[in-house]
């Protein structure tokens, strides 16, 4: 036998709908990003392989609307070893291990000078007397007229170069 209502509810229309079959839902992707322009202008972009016969390029640039930015990743020539290794452990295995790293002649250099002075502004690279980091950037922030020198051996090198304005 049903409940009596207790009359806490009112009884009421329906909503209208409409009769004919309901569209399904529509997709709306993420607003559209307009793009940042870079607000610098590229002025070198290239890929050099360094080796014995190829060691520097230089380059004048006067740098009216600073900064130069010169953004290089280096992939230097890598060395594979094997050597036999032996343990005093009993739970490690002697046998032969694959020893893979950069060749000890494997460097580069972006230096940038003042082209009349010969003064050096900025410089870094990778190797030699600069760390393993295979990924650099150099800056330059102040106006000037520049030599800007790429030196290396047994690597390939990827410079990018870029300025205020040209």
């Amino acid at each position: 036998m049903p409940t009596p209502d207790p009359g806490y509810l009112i009884p009421a229309t329906p909503y209208p709908t409409t009769t004919r079959s309901m569209a399904g839902p529509t997709f709306s992707g993420p607003p559209a990003v307009t793009p940042t322009p870079d607000p610098y202008v590229t002025i070198y972009n290239r890929t050099t392989q360094f080796n014995l016969t190829h060691t520097t390029e230089a380059y004048a640039f006067n740098l009216t609307r600073p900064p130069l930015i010169v953004e290089f990743r280096v992939e230097p020539k890598m060395i594979t070893r094997e050597k036999y290794a032996t343990s005093d452990y009993t739970n490690i295995k002697s046998g032969m291990v694959k020893q893979t790293f950069p060749s000890e002649t494997s460097w580069f250099t972006v230096t940038v000078r003042d082209r009349e002075s010969g003064r050096i502004f900025r410089e870094d690279g990778f190797g030699k007397l600069y760390s393993a980091d295979t990924r650099k950037q150099v800056f330059v922030g102040e106006r000037g007229d520049y030599l800007i020198e790429l030196s290396g051996n047994d690597a390939k090198v990827h410079v990018l170069m870029r300025a205020g304005e040209v």
